[in-house]
């Protein structure tokens, strides 16, 4: 199975510091692939120059010689696209990857993408693309999580719905949708945890080991992330439950900066028997972030671009037990009461977003704003939160127990485990390649300009159209000097034989297009017409006669 990866550029945040979730999944699969992949060769389609760079300081960082990277051009299908049996992109959008496919001679690679955050109308119209363009059964979107192919699978329902009641034909979208985790740098994760790093943690927060730290990690941003009421008032309400100092720490960095003094004031009206503190992600005090120092890690996210949860599984490998909320790819990783706490969440019922949706749609509300508002819609059990927290408050040795029994679930999360079951899953599209029929269009937005303008002209060329040749060669040499007059070499017939087609037009005192193809059988008989039509262009030729 010959892999190619489809590249494009992970673009740097607007502020320093800030790294968005799809950044590191991208990132941290390229990586991972580097370290755990059985390609002897890497082969990237890249679009942007300095995609190679990034790439290179990546495989460097995975301890690979940059000699095994291979860069093609995304601009040459026919030339590049046609050895591989798989190409893949580390995001769902499937480009015109789909549409090139197309153009190939062959039954052409398969394609597969990886499901991030679906929401947003800029996610519905990357999805539609599987659903308009020419996608086939050996195409795959990975999702990380249950919840994130049922999402995509009620997409793809609503979108054919519209395509059956505007056009009359039922359709399906072809496409499997395996589920594949993200994977995680355990090593990493439990390198940052240790007895010192615990203590010296702690004095610089001046805490000692009677104070219980309950730790979030992640973005601090009420629109794009989770709204912090939930949690203000579940360690409000453990901390009263039972005594104890309760400290809740947010390690992160807000989105917007200006979240930070709303963040601060709902802390301080709600947390009156708990303290909270926000620490930023790049706190030079922190190098390792506050793993070490955390006694239970709480994340109550409600947000639908949330697809899987990094931080969760992050936490398993810092042996710190977890209360999440019950939602989206979170709860995938939990047991109830086995190696983690699920909260109850609940949101109105089916169809009563449409003015969310008209929202979005008409462009009244930011992509943040409609998050936001969708979050004010989605609840959470804050108690359950709160009987949970100080249950494991009260309980050091189910605190161990629980964060003993997730460490089970970390082979799961493993890169070493994810980059082979991408392989194994790629292997198995190469077998269920088909010679599906292929759409006779390059791409619906770009139609053949002859046909779509055929109304121009005055006349359209035919075969039965003769020519005479209409130049000598002192003339023609003239004229194809000219670099604006031969700027299109690369869509005419071979540059070595427009002599001879040059001679053979000469030789007789007319000629139709078919002559000219009985003379070269073996050449693309559409380039052909593009070479004679250039020369007429040129005035090396002219109409003699069209019936």
């Amino acid at each position: 199975m010959k892999l190619a990866i489809h590249y494009s550029t992970v673009k740097q945040p607007p502020k320093p510091g800030q790294i968005y979730g799809l950044q590191v999944a991208i990132s941290d699969w390229i990586r991972a692939a580097f370290s755990y992949s059985n390609q002897e060769r890497f082969f990237f389609f890249i679009h942007q120059e300095e995609s190679i760079a990034e790439l290179e300081e990546t495989a460097q960082e995975a301890g690979i010689s940059s000699a095994r990277l291979v860069f093609l051009s995304d601009r040459f299908p026919r030339q590049n696209m046609e050895a591989f049996d798989t190409i893949f992109r580390a995001d769902p959008d499937p480009r015109h990857l789909l549409w090139q496919r197309n153009l190939l001679p062959s039954s052409g690679f398969s394609f597969c993408g990886l499901a991030h955050a679906i929401a947003g109308k800029d996610s519905g119209a990357v999805l539609a693309r599987y659903c308009l363009g020419p996608s086939k059964k050996s195409d795959a979107l990975v999702c990380p999580s249950e919840s994130i192919k049922r999402v995509v699978q009620n997409f793809f329902a609503h979108y054919g719905d519209y395509l059956t009641e505007r056009f009359g034909a039922n359709y399906t979208c072809p496409i499997q949708l395996p589920v594949i985790p993200l994977g995680v740098n355990i090593e990493q994760i439990e390198k940052k945890v240790s007895p010192e790093k615990r203590k010296a943690q702690r004095q610089t927060l001046g805490l000692d080991e009677k104070d219980v730290v309950v730790l979030w990690v992640g973005r601090l941003s009420y629109s794009i992330k989770a709204h912090p009421l939930p949690m203000f008032l579940a360690v409000q309400e453990a901390a009263q439950k039972t005594g104890r100092s309760v400290h809740f720490i947010m390690q992160g960095y807000f989105v917007p900066e200006t979240a930070a003094q709303k963040f601060e004031n709902l802390a301080k009206s709600v947390c009156l028997n708990a303290k909270v503190s926000f620490i930023d992600t790049h706190d030079k005090r922190f190098p390792d972030g506050l793993w070490a120092a955390g006694d239970i890690f709480l994340s109550l996210v409600d947000n639908i671009q949330e697809s899987f949860g990094l931080t969760p599984i992050e936490a398993i490998a810092a042996g710190l037990p977890r209360v999440l909320s019950d939602w989206d790819g979170y709860r995938e990783s939990v047991t109830h009461g086995k190696d983690g706490f699920l909260v109850p969440t609940s949101q109105p019922p089916s169809g009563a977003g449409g003015e969310l949706a008209e929202l979005m749609i008409g462009g009244r509300e930011s992509y943040g704003g409609i998050l936001a508002k969708t979050a004010q819609c989605i609840a959470i059990d804050h108690h359950a939160a709160g009987r949970a927290i100080a249950e494991l408050i009260e309980k050091p040795e189910l605190r161990l127990q629980i964060a003993n029994e997730a460490k089970k679930r970390l082979p799961t999360y493993a890169w070493e485990n994810i980059i082979p079951a991408y392989e194994n899953l790629w292997e198995e599209l190469a077998k269920k390649k088909t010679t599906e029929q292929k759409l006779p269009f390059v791409h619906p937005h770009a139609p053949d300009p002859f046909t779509l303008y055929d109304s121009h002209p005055s006349l359209t060329l035919k075969e039965e159209t003769r020519f005479t040749l209409d130049a000598d060669t002192q003339t023609i040499q003239n004229r194809l000097s000219h670099e604006m007059n031969t700027l299109a070499l690369d869509i005419m017939i071979n540059a070595a034989d427009i002599p001879i087609l040059l001679n053979k037009m000469g030789e007789q005192d007319s000629f139709s297009y078919e002559t000219l193809v009985q003379t070269f059988p073996d050449q693309d008989r559409n380039r052909l017409w593009r070479t004679v039509s250039w020369l007429l262009k040129l005035g090396i030729i002219r109409i003699c006669s069209h019936n």
